[in-house]
């Protein structure tokens, strides 16, 4: 069976509103009676440790106002009110303020096309060209002492690789160090020198790599990641220097899976061919085999064009309709399957283990994201400052464009929580944001 028509999940258009985002850090109201004391924890010199979350990625980049309302930047605002100094981060000039490059709304798209109303803004911070013009620039460099460290793609498995920062390596830490052969771990230890409190939000690439292209990318072994965490976790408590771990979330409840679902891509197929039978399940190669679609199948918003082309026999192995029929399935890496996420949460709950075993081993505070995210993914959503956040693509406010990286709301949202379990580790009264004042994704027609 040939589709004639193709899904509408383009990527690509040539208007744009544009989305102001404001920086914030107006105290929750409801803490303005308290005065905010540090407990037993010193905030003079706050260093933050981790990946993309850490370093404020959002809407698919990294960009100077993603990086004004990274979580660690809302933190030390907060840190500020009980002794907390400046607080540096490796921003993007003005001049170059797109950064990476990063995702913009058009206008709220329906739900049977739930990305052709996004645009990509390019990239304007680029350093040298590598491998000639084929090859994408590098980022501006910025080789100054840093208090964000955080570096977006990095796993707990690369931080003694050395050459991770070469121009062959990550772009994001490429920009910070100006030896190719500096390891993460050694970048972290040159950046702590005073520092007297930390948050480490790592591991989250460990298990999002794997999730993300569909069990392609392998889950980090649990040894390694025990053997590098816990040398982090060493070096960052030397001294009894106290701070904060941040564990990793459910990646499979964020929009990124949640929003292009099976039953939606068959309604579609459905009332495009009007076949007598309604087709009821894809066809989608495992590594097990060769199956129809199952409840707890999971597909990718980035993939939203790989999924445009299901039913064309021009695509896959061309022998028939692309995703319909075992002689072409759907391929492996564009599918999360059941077994896969079983897999998936199996080594985000040991990779979790590893890290709350070595927070309580230090004596340091854990922060569970889940305790927000769940909360945000359940039926009702989260409401806090008087506003109802849920993990709705784009509605939501606490979700980027990306489907997986955080609004400054969201950012706030995690920041209050992270701030919670500093409170009652150290005995301090940090106050919490108010979350209401920070950017959702906005919905302009």
């Amino acid at each position: 069976m040939q589709l004639k028509n193709r899904f509408r999940w383009g990527l690509v258009l040539t208007v744009f509103v544009s989305i102001n985002a404001c920086t914030n850090n107006d105290i929750d109201p409801t803490a303005s009676s308290i005065t905010p004391t540090k407990g037993s924890a010193d905030f003079t010199k706050y260093v933050a440790v981790g990946n993309s979350l850490t370093a404020g990625y959002a809407d698919g980049g990294l960009y100077r106002d993603s990086q004004l309302n990274s979580y660690p930047s809302i933190l030390a605002g907060q840190f500020s009110t009980v002794g907390g100094g400046a607080f540096v981060q490796p921003l993007f000039t003005v001049a170059q303020a797109a950064g990476s490059g990063y995702l913009k709304l058009i206008r709220v798209p329906s739900l049977a096309d739930p990305t052709s109303l996004i645009t990509s803004i390019g990239q304007v911070a680029p350093g040298a060209v590598v491998g000639g013009t084929a090859a994408a620039p590098l980022l501006a460099k910025f080789t100054d002492a840093n208090q964000n460290l955080g570096v977006p793609g990095i796993r707990v498995s690369d931080i003694l690789t050395v050459g991770y920062g070469s121009t062959r390596g990550n772009p994001y830490f490429e920009r910070l160090v100006a030896n190719p052969a500096t390891t993460y771990f050694q970048y972290m230890s040159d950046n702590l020198n005073g520092a007297t409190f930390f948050s480490c939000w790592l591991g989250n690439n460990d298990a999002l790599g794997y999730a993300t292209t569909g069990g392609s990318t392998p889950l980090t072994p649990t040894d390694l990641f025990t053997t590098n965490f816990t040398a982090a976790i060493n070096k960052l408590t030397e001294g009894s220097r106290k701070g904060v771990v941040i564990g990793i979330p459910n990646i499979t409840t964020t929009p990124y899976f949640s929003t292009i679902t099976i039953p939606l891509v068959l309604a579609q197929i459905n009332a495009l061919v009007k076949p007598t039978t309604p087709i009821t399940a894809l066809v989608i190669q495992t590594a097990s085999g060769i199956r129809a679609t199952q409840a707890g199948d999971l597909l990718m918003l980035s993939n939203a064009t790989d999924y445009a082309t299901i039913g064309s026999a021009s695509v896959g192995t061309k022998l028939g309709p692309y995703g319909l029929t075992p002689t072409n399935p759907l391929t492996n890496n564009v599918v999360l399957d059941a077994g896969e996420i079983t897999a998936l949460n199996a080594s985000i709950t040991t990779y979790n283990g590893i890290m709350k075993a070595q927070a309580d081993a230090k004596g340091v505070a854990y922060t569970d994201p889940n305790a927000v995210l769940s909360q945000v993914a359940a039926a009702g959503g989260l409401t806090q400052n008087g506003i109802t956040y849920t993990s709705s693509f784009i509605q939501g406010g606490v979700f980027s464009l990306d489907g997986i990286h955080l609004t400054p709301a969201g950012y706030a949202l995690m920041a209050n929580e992270i701030i919670k379990q500093i409170n009652a580790k150290y005995s301090a009264t940090i106050p919490q944001v108010n979350s209401a004042s920070y950017r959702r994704v906005l919905l302009q027609q």
